[in-house]
């Protein structure tokens, strides 16, 4: 499908950037946006052409940096809100991913951005980041419509969780890596060449093996430690690499002789 409200490009080889793209309302969300998110991501998903891919958004009109401001409560007003469960469908949809998914924040990152910024795999910040979560002073519930409360607990605590949700307060790119909602962060100039320097490292590897890791990493947490030895054992014979460990080392040596 077209998009007019994002922008979808594939730089380089196994590597795809998705951009928010209503700068003049600093890349707020509504339904139209959602539905092409949920397109694009269905699309990525199913392109073997792809093995990892950045989520940002499109700079202010006057330059400065913007990840979204949140849901378009403007835009629901006037008939626009997203339908039904899109947006808590698209982020799971993006934290189910088994390709990795990168959001390159700076500055406004609020309500709505950071669930889907949570739903990465990955975050990182730049210089000018600011980051908070409105749910509650906006729509008097502090969960989030999409899964916000589950995430943000479980990536950097309960206590935090708390005081980001009930003070509302803003969050600058040097607590967001120190409480650990942020992987890296970087100045605003370098903040994309970084991420893309990532994403080439994580295209480099066997898909298939990134396939098997996230499907481990992303489920353990919820087990009992024996739960995820097993399901690692499980997982391997699942993707078809639980072979004999002699012969994937001598396949990995020739295919380094072969680069």
């Amino acid at each position: 499908m077209p998009y007019d409200f994002i922008k979808y490009d594939q730089p380089e080889e196994y590597i795809g950037i998705v951009t928010l793209n209503r700068p003049k309302r600093l890349n707020a969300l509504h339904k139209l946006v959602l539905d092409e998110l949920t397109d694009v991501v269905a699309a990525i998903e199913a392109d073997d052409q792809i093995r990892v891919w950045l989520l940002t958004g499109a700079p202010r009109e006057d330059g400065r940096p913007c990840f979204s401001a949140g849901a378009d409560l403007k835009a629901a007003t006037e008939g626009l809100s997203p339908s039904g469960s899109v947006g808590y469908e698209l982020a799971n949809d993006i934290d189910d991913m088994l390709k990795p998914s990168i959001a390159v924040v700076d500055g406004v990152c609020s309500t709505g951005g950071v669930e889907l910024a949570l739903a990465c795999d990955f975050r990182l910040v730049g210089e000018a980041t600011q980051i908070s979560d409105w749910h509650l002073k906006n729509l008097g519930t502090g969960l989030g419509g999409w899964g916000a409360s589950t995430r943000w607990s479980r990536l950097v605590g309960t206590t935090k969780t708390k005081e980001i949700v009930l003070t509302g307060k803003v969050i600058d790119a040097d607590d967001a890596y120190r409480i650990g909602f942020a992987t890296a962060k970087h100045s605003s100039s370098d903040l994309l060449g970084e991420a893309m320097a990532m994403a080439r490292t994580i295209a480099g590897m066997r898909p298939e093996g990134v396939r098997l890791t996230l499907s481990h990493l992303d489920r353990n947490q919820d087990m009992t430690r024996d739960q995820s030895l097993r399901w690692a054992q499980l997982a391997m014979k699942w993707f078809g690499m639980s072979g004999d460990f002699e012969e994937r080392a001598k396949r990995a040596i020739e295919e380094r002789k072969g680069n």
